[in-house]
């Protein structure tokens, strides 16, 4: 990890709250370790507590904490001064392996139907030939991994897409119920052909 010369306002409000809150969580690491605690049991402890809970900077994005992330990273702040911007990120020298089009196209696909969560449908998706374009070798997919999906487009937004859907879905079940509903109703009160016009036949008065 690189850290970074940036100060706390130059940096997103979820990645200053990201500082904070892993250097609350070291914090308390290290008064476990102090009072004699297990340290691998407590950082176990420690990561659930604070895995995949949402930022309030940011509700869009959650943290992904892990008990071997934390490890790692509870000596990365003991190296760098125990304090919060040892956790600094460094985004601006950040080369990305996704592009812009292949998440493009993963929203379109997000957008199309429905799935059970967004991992399934990023497996989905990474299964089908030709999503990634360039860097596919001996017709295998360019591996990406889901993490680096959920970074770039984060779930609640994937959530948002299959609400819609739904909700799409639901409308169009609506729909069709009416429809049918309405169509039963004129059958009862119209019949299915109209009646033969009675043309009226004139007098023949020839003898």
């Amino acid at each position: 990890m690189k850290l970074s010369l940036q100060t706390t306002s130059q940096i997103p409000a979820w990645q200053a709250e990201r500082e904070r809150k892993l250097h609350r969580a070291c914090l308390s690491v290290q008064a476990a370790i102090q009072r004699g605690e297990q340290k691998v049991r407590f950082i176990r402890r420690v990561a659930r507590r604070y895995n995949n809970r949402n930022f309030r900077s940011d509700p869009a994005r959650r943290m992904a904490l892990t008990a071997g992330t934390l490890l790692r990273l509870f000596r990365v702040w003991q190296k760098n001064g125990e304090v919060p911007s040892a956790f600094r990120l460094n985004y601006a020298k950040r080369s990305p392996a996704i592009t812009a089009p292949v998440m493009i196209r993963f929203i379109e696909f997000s957008a199309r139907q429905q799935f059970p969560s967004m991992k399934s449908a990023w497996q989905k998706f990474s299964a089908r030939g030709g999503n990634f374009g360039c860097g596919r070798r001996s017709n295998k997919p360019f591996k990406i991994s889901y993490g680096m999906a959920r970074y770039y487009f984060p779930a609640a937004k994937f959530h948002k897409l299959q609400e819609q859907l739904e909700k799409i879905d639901e409308a169009q079940d609506t729909l069709a119920w009416l429809r049918l509903d309405f169509q039963a109703e004129i059958i009862t009160l119209l019949p299915e052909r109209a009646p033969r016009r009675r043309v009226k036949k004139k007098s023949d008065f020839q003898i």
